[in-house]
């Protein structure tokens, strides 16, 4: 799979996703509201994303794909913001 995230995909919104995953990721109470509301917003803008910029241009690449490359950059994007982050 080609790699979109980090290429196409606006800073505002990688920054706002790295903010999101973190909320959900590192959460010391995961069945929390906010969690959850993190966790809908995360999910509804790689959704939006996929949809206007990913799908167009990478016809190929699944929301499924679309949303694991997309955990698995924020993930290494916020160890290197402020480490230590868990699961890297």
């Amino acid at each position: 799979m080609s790699q979109p995230t980090g290429g196409i995909i606006p800073e505002d919104a990688l920054s706002r996703l790295t903010e999101l995953f973190t909320q959900v990721e590192g959460a010391s109470k995961p069945l929390s509201r906010a969690c959850r509301e993190a966790e809908f917003e995360f999910n509804s803008l790689v959704e939006k994303i996929h949809a206007e910029i990913v799908q167009p241009r990478f016809s190929s690449v699944t929301l499924t794909q679309f949303r694991s490359q997309t955990r698995r950059y924020c993930r290494a994007r916020a160890s290197k913001e402020s480490p230590p982050f868990p699961c890297v």
